[in-house]
């Protein structure tokens, strides 16, 4: 699929538009499992299981020509105005989305959107929020508004009622950047899931080009959960040899604070985010380099193999020799 291929695509009825078209009243697309009220809620809650079947990421065209009531779920939300313009009700505040611009949702946002006509064209990029990892979010600069937003949506113990409203509309390059993105998505081929994780965090920067331009369009003022990015960064980076006592005196902190700071946040303990990393540097040499499984844990940072093997296990389900010959690339 090229980029003129997907215009048609998405400019195409597809069934449920056809019907919306008739009734002008919206069709729920899993049969009406979705628009779900929890007991004791006001407003319906998405389930999270019908939408990530493919991936850390679901991508749809919004259908037109029927309003969608007012809702709330577990994920984060990127609505992109690919074309025409769009009136939204987010937490109480009325929004419009014109051409090119884009509005990200904090998980348990409540919100609708109004009717979409024959050329407005709004396309929904929903994460996981366990997609925005250290990992993932170690690849971004430390920015500010967006970085704090995307910190803050993955950690529990925060309140999740912001949103942020880019004026992308002229930043070409980010266009160019989602199509090729939906492309991958619509018409699936090999390496597509690296393919648009690789885009996700190009989308991300650009946003960040944008809010340095325009710094004052935000939902909400910034906190200060920025800083502790930092120290997941410092963490991915020694994530080898570094001890809690390590990590603490670098940043000025008491390590027991800065164990709870990190399970509070997170859900996960110091050992816990060590070991996502060391994991995940293991199975990349694993699959990339000739090295010995000996060479490997010691790379990592691990002293005895027998427990080396045994983490690897427990994250992957293979022995890391199994690992190897499944996944080898080289």
């Amino acid at each position: 699929m090229d980029h003129r291929e997907l215009d048609q695509e998405l400019r195409r009825h597809n069934t449920i538009e056809a019907k919306q078209r008739l009734t002008r009243r919206n069709i729920e697309e899993f049969g009406g499992q979705e628009m779900t009220l929890p007991p004791g809620e006001r407003v319906p809650r998405l389930p999270e299981h019908l939408f990530f079947r493919q991936g850390d990421y679901h991508i749809s065209k919004h259908h037109r020509f029927a309003a969608m009531p007012e809702h709330t779920h577990s994920f984060i939300e990127l609505n992109y105005m690919y074309s025409g313009r769009c009136r939204q009700r987010i937490g109480g505040s009325d929004i419009e989305l014109t051409q090119g611009q884009i509005c990200l949702l904090d998980t348990d946002m409540p919100h609708s959107i109004s009717i979409l006509e024959e050329d407005d064209i709004l396309i929904n990029i929903l994460m996981r929020k366990e997609t925005l990892s250290a990992a993932f979010l170690t690849r971004l600069g430390i920015d500010g508004r967006l970085t704090d937003f995307l910190v803050n949506a993955q950690f529990p113990s925060t309140a999740h009622d912001r949103y942020l409203l880019f004026r992308s509309e002229h930043c070409l390059n980010l266009h160019h950047i989602l199509a090729s993105l939906m492309c991958e998505y619509f018409a699936p081929c090999e390496f597509s899931a690296d393919m648009i994780s690789g885009y996700m965090v190009i989308v991300f920067t650009e946003l960040m080009r944008v809010l340095n331009q325009y710094p004052a369009l935000s939902g909400l003022p910034l906190t200060k959960r920025a800083d502790l990015l930092e120290i997941l960064q410092y963490l991915e980076r020694h994530f080898r040899h570094c001890s809690l006592k390590d990590l603490a005196a670098h940043f000025n902190f008491n390590p027991n604070y800065l164990g709870n700071l990190l399970k509070k946040s997170t859900g996960k303990t110091f050992g816990e985010l060590v070991q996502e990393h060391r994991m995940a540097y293991a199975a990349l040499l694993l699959t990339s380099s000739g090295r010995s499984i000996g060479e490997i844990a010691g790379e990592c940072g691990y002293e005895s193999l027998s427990f080396f093997h045994k983490k690897f296990v427990e994250r992957y389900g293979l022995t890391p020799l199994l690992y190897r010959k499944h996944n080898q690339t080289t």
